[in-house]
């Protein structure tokens, strides 16, 4: 079994491009977790038990288009990260793509 061809600089460049928009996923689902949290959970609860006064629960909605919104593009995100490292894995691994 040959080895995997080293990494060229333009693949450095892909893989930098790559690792941004993991990091960019990364927030992009923290903030889908925390608003969607916050809007299905801790909101009502808090609400219900007199902890929030019931005005709170107008930032529900708000909340979960926020939540809604960062999923869509954290996966849009994510078929770009794919889209960006197929090229240079192809390159590496020429048999597992054969």
């Amino acid at each position: 079994m040959p080895d995997p061809a080293p990494l060229l600089q333009g693949d450095w460049s892909d893989n930098g491009a790559a690792l941004k928009l993991l990091w960019i996923n990364l927030l992009l689902m923290t903030t889908a977790a925390i608003s969607l949290g916050f809007a299905h959970a801790i909101i009502p609860s808090a609400v219900d038990s007199g902890t929030f006064s019931r005005t709170a629960s107008r930032f529900r909605p708000y909340l979960y288009v926020i939540g809604t919104i960062a999923i869509i593009v954290a996966l849009a995100n994510a078929f770009l990260i794919i889209d960006i490292s197929r090229g240079w894995i192809e390159d590496i691994y020429p048999r597992w793509y054969q």
